[in-house]
């Protein structure tokens, strides 16, 4: 009978992630900040508390709103979590404040999530914490979009800090612009030179049995005329260009094959679960309204893609110029009952004679 009563409500449930429906799995904890770093003593510091022991700094706490309040999770609201960090970059800690997602409606229960975030203390933030490698999603398999948008808030948020506290060494955006200048490049040019990367995972990275692949995938910042608006044809990439605001980038990801790079957490959640960006002290994840479809493109020579889309990278720290990490989140063996997750990563940066 439970069952049948949550397959009604996810029926009836609209989808609107800025309405009071998620109110209904809100959850708020009391919180001291000794629960996260085992310190007698805390000053306040912009953003942040300095935690000492016996007269000695141990360490950092901070609650990660202060840092990543624009990354959402599947219910539009952030995940507020207090996380302590020692002086050497390891988390200490970390504690869920307040939550919204609607996880019960997938059979998981609060201790799930909690379960979860057991497994960050004793991680380094100077090491990558992938979701499907460093970090494990047996213990929310199922809510992919919480997991990823929980991660990405406990990662940029901390590196933040670190940064900010001098852990670990600040970021200066160098102020480089992208060349306008207009080449003609055919697909095989824009891979030969960088412009385009390609991730290709096979079927049997997934335990799948087959010879095709599961995903070919191939992306690249669009920006740069040489690349935009040889890949989209010159009528849309004025489009996308003139839809952009200051500093804001674009970024064409496209797909062959049995998979899928978009999942389904954007139609059901609105966030994009199975990608990611990473750069520096920062983790980018997109939304439904920073994504446009794209059906294909222009090159001379370009493959027939499954499915593609232009993402807009709206936040402004981010810095096409300088290198960045594509992160790609995939379902091993996804006809099994039980999820388990695989991650893959390249990177990525402009060829020079696109910067000037």
């Amino acid at each position: 009978m439970k069952k049948i009563v949550v397959v009604i409500f996810l029926i009836l449930l609209p989808i609107n992630t800025s309405g009071d429906q998620w109110k209904f799995f809100e959850h708020r904890y009391s919180y001291k900040l000794e629960d996260v770093l085992d310190a007698d003593k805390f000053v306040k510091k912009k953003g942040y508390w300095e935690g000492y022991k016996k007269g000695q700094l141990v360490g950092y706490v901070f609650i990660s709103k202060d840092w990543t309040e624009k990354l959402v999770g599947f219910s539009g609201k952030h995940m507020e979590t207090l996380v302590g960090l020692d002086v050497k970059g390891n988390i200490t800690g970390v504690k869920l404040l307040f939550h919204s997602e609607p996880i019960v409606l997938i059979g998981l229960r609060e201790e799930n999530y909690q379960r979860f975030l057991k497994q960050y203390p004793g991680k380094s933030i100077m090491q990558p914490l992938s979701v499907g490698k460093e970090i494990s999603m047996d213990a929310i398999t199922g809510a992919t979009v919480t997991a990823v948008v929980q991660n990405a808030i406990i990662l940029g948020s901390a590196r933040k800090v670190a940064s900010e506290a001098g852990l670990i060494k600040a970021e200066r955006k160098v102020e480089k612009k992208l060349s306008q200048r207009y080449q003609s490049f055919t697909w095989e040019d824009l891979l030969k030179i960088g412009a385009v990367k390609n991730i290709r995972v096979s079927s049997k990275d997934l335990g799948i049995e087959g010879a095709e692949p599961y995903l070919d995938l191939y992306f690249g910042l669009l920006n740069p005329p040489s690349i935009g608006k040889n890949l989209l044809g010159e009528s849309l990439y004025k489009d996308v260009v003139s839809s952009l605001k200051d500093e804001e980038t674009a970024l064409f990801i496209v797909a062959r094959g049995s998979g899928s790079f978009k999942g389904s957490g954007f139609a059901r959640g609105g966030v994009f679960d199975r990608f990611n960006l990473e750069q520096g002290n920062r983790v980018y994840v997109f939304r439904d309204k920073d994504y446009r479809i794209l059906t294909e493109l222009k090159a001379q020579g370009s493959p027939q893609i499954k499915e593609g889309g232009i993402f807009i990278i709206r936040d402004t720290e981010f810095n096409p110029a300088e290198e960045f990490k594509f992160n790609l989140l995939l379902p091993f063996r996804p006809t099994v009952a039980k999820k388990e997750f695989r991650s893959f990563s390249t990177y990525y940066r402009l060829p020079e004679d696109f910067i000037e």
